[in-house]
């Protein structure tokens, strides 16, 4: 009998992870169901956690990045004052988060930013990487700003993922490749060029930016003097905080791209990358999960069902009561999921566990009609 119940409870689970399995693949394979598919991609535990992090206290304002915002600045010749005015108040690097494509009208603009580039060693420039090519997995192009042929830079590309504006953003580059060379993304050379030492290696992955909330300082550029010791030995990102082609979503609402950019550079720094649970552990832990709802629910119809007050046996078993419990000790794994997340970083998307034990009951159902049917036979 014992090993009968274990065994129903086994295949049961297997049940459950059946029908989420088929519900996903219809889900992503029918294309008036696009838009649903498009939500499960785009779902993480980790927006949830954010969320409660941003609810339950105040954000710790970095030590480390402050943000000037260019968004009112629109010469070469503004932002090549600014540039210089953030050096003169003493920032240790400095991030540039626009690309000065081709020569303007603006003659004495374009000469004063190629003499920042020239005397500033402490700048950080951004490029773009153009036309990915999938069969290769590299970019075929790269527009960088007019000086870089005829002066050496400190320069970084600043594309976001692949899908450049689409989506959610969770992460950003560190290196990519382009014409077969491995190149560095902004975010790293900026780091490196803060820690004086080599931060994170160079590879062609992606950075999982850690959101805990942190206010970065917003300095105008018109009060550079004055706010040194927002800058002083500090980097320093130029980039427009009020431009709306540059705005994307992330799991704290709406952002900036400079701000995308303060986050990254800052998890770098303090080496708290979110480390995400997945492939063959998360489908165990999940299982396991599953698994073992099973086994408590299968214990409390049990246990109900030796109640002899007929009242508390009927009101126990209710679809009602039992949805209560399972939410509450749904509750409880979210809980415990939140707090490994906020002490150690480390995120498990229980996505998959929550909706296979969603359809618990229907898996039981279907596994019983089938014992029935066979032991009648």
């Amino acid at each position: 009998m014992m090993k009968n119940r274990h065994v129903r409870h086994l295949i049961v689970t297997m049940l459950a992870f059946v029908v989420v399995g088929i519900f996903a693949l219809v889900t992503l394979n029918l294309s008036f169901l696009n838009p649903i598919a498009q939500v499960v991609k785009d779902f993480s535990m980790t927006d949830i956690y954010y969320q409660i992090l941003r609810d339950t206290g105040e954000p710790r304002e970095s030590r480390a990045v402050t943000i000037v915002d260019m968004t009112e600045l629109y010469s070469r010749s503004d932002l090549a004052r600014v540039l210089d005015n953030i050096g003169e108040a003493g920032a240790k690097v400095i991030g540039v988060d626009v690309v000065f494509e081709g020569l303007k009208e603006d003659t004495l603009g374009d000469a004063m930013v190629l003499d920042v580039a020239k005397e500033r060693k402490d700048v950080v420039f951004s490029y773009k990487l153009l036309n990915y090519v999938d069969d290769s997995l590299q970019y075929a192009d790269a527009v960088h700003s007019f000086f870089t042929d005829s002066v050496t830079v400190t320069e970084g590309f600043t594309n976001m993922e692949r899908n450049l504006y689409g989506g959610m953003k969770r992460s950003l580059s560190l290196g990519r490749r382009c014409r077969g060379e491995l190149v560095s993304s902004f975010i790293l050379q900026v780091a490196n060029l803060y820690a004086e030492r080599e931060v994170m290696p160079l590879e062609d992955k992606d950075l999982n930016i850690n959101f805990s909330p942190m206010r970065f300082p917003v300095v105008a550029p018109d009060s550079i003097v004055g706010n040194e010791g927002l800058v002083r030995d500090r980097i320093v990102l130029l980039g427009a905080m009020k431009d709306e082609y540059d705005m994307h979503y992330t799991p704290l609402g709406k952002m900036a791209g400079v701000e995308l950019l303060a986050y990254s550079v800052q998890t770098l720094l303090q080496q708290k990358e979110v480390r995400k649970v997945s492939g063959f552990w998360l489908w165990v832990v999940s299982f396991v999960l599953v698994w073992l709802t099973q086994v408590m629910q299968g214990r409390y119809a049990a246990f109900v069902s030796r109640r002899r007050n007929r009242f508390a046996r009927f009101y126990l078993g209710t679809t009602f009561v039992k949805g209560i419990i399972t939410f509450l000790w749904m509750a409880l794994l979210m809980g415990v999921a939140f707090v490994v997340f906020a002490k150690w970083d480390v995120s498990f998307n229980l996505g998959w566990a929550f909706s296979a034990i969603a359809f618990l009951e229907a898996a039981r159902g279907f596994y019983d009609a089938c014992a029935h049917s066979w032991n009648k036979e």
